[in-house]
């Protein structure tokens, strides 16, 4: 059975947040930046992987690699070798690219090193040695640049991460996002194919985030204006960036009106909040299945996911 070899990376205040993606999408806890597996995910999702190394062969010894590429009879045309550097096992500079030659040697076809068309590497992780086929093309930041946008709006690496979380490997899931404010979570699920619906009680806002939909591609009427207490149809999850009265006030009364609102939208939620949460949440009949924070300056959010009991 064919193997996966994912590369995080994540800055220290993104640790946490990360770590909750990983249990979502993988069902496992996190244990280093480095994650073998049997499932193939598309890792162009996350924000946090910066590469998937599609596994060709494996070994502690070296040259047994070596002696698999020449029985294969291996032919590529327009590759490159390269070496991928790891936080767990140190390879000396020189040492790397003399391996990467001897990778590249029996391989038959030719070489690009500046546009090559498949990229081979190999990584040492403790004993072993890994080769196989490395995969870094990233087109997750594509929405970055909106017609409309909010300083206080979550940024695209946290509506990307926030959609994982909310979905986990399943992209089956019908999802609302019931507070869209300009439709950034709605533009992130779209571009995994996601079936999703917006809405906003603000006639501006809602606007603008049809504009920003518009812009890249998507039907505008995804999202439409609408307090969320009144929406009748049933989804798989709900995602809500609940309302902390930036521009205008907003009690916590009326954030706990919104969440009994999104009680009967979908079984699930996951809740982007400016304060702790859990014990409305728990009160409302949801059991609390994952917890993280994110920070943009000064600013702090939870970010929970829920289920009703």
């Amino acid at each position: 059975m064919k193997k996966y070899l994912y590369f995080y990376n994540y800055a220290p205040n993104e640790q946490a947040i990360c770590e909750m993606e990983f249990k979502q999408l993988f069902h496992e806890k996190m244990i280093s930046k480095y994650y073998l597996t049997h499932q193939c995910f598309d890792y162009t999702r996350s924000v946090f992987i910066k590469g998937r190394l599609d596994i060709i062969k494996s070994s502690n010894d070296f040259d047994e690699i070596i002696q698999y590429i020449k029985d294969k009879k291996m032919c590529y045309y327009e590759f490159k070798v390269i070496y991928l550097k790891n936080e767990i096992t140190h390879v000396e500079y020189q040492e790397s690219l003399e391996k990467c030659r001897q990778i590249a040697f029996p391989i038959d076809g030719s070489v690009n090193i500046q546009n090559p068309e498949i990229i081979f590497a190999i990584t040492k992780l403790k004993d072993i040695w890994y080769f196989g086929i490395y995969h870094n093309q990233t087109n997750w930041n594509e929405y970055y640049e909106k017609p409309y946008s909010y300083s206080h709006s979550l940024n695209i690496r946290d509506a990307r991460t926030l959609v994982n979380i909310a979905v986990g490997h399943d992209l089956s899931l019908k999802v609302v996002d019931p507070c869209c404010g300009i439709g950034t979570v709605v533009l992130e699920a779209l571009s995994m194919g996601i079936d999703i619906k917006g809405f906003d009680i603000n006639r501006e806002v809602s606007y603008q985030a049809r504009m920003n939909l518009e812009h890249f591609g998507y039907q505008g009427e995804i999202i439409q204006k609408q307090d969320m207490r009144f929406l009748k149809e049933h989804y798989d999850v709900v995602i809500l960036d609940i309302p902390y009265g930036v521009y205008s006030p907003f009690t916590h009364q009326q954030q706990i009106d919104l969440l009994k609102g999104a009680v009967s939208l979908a079984p699930v939620i996951t809740l982007v909040s400016h304060i702790d949460m859990n014990e409305d949440l728990i009160k409302l009949g949801y059991r609390i299945i994952d917890q993280a924070t994110i920070q943009k300056g000064n600013f702090l959010r939870y970010m929970t996911k829920a289920i009703q009991q």
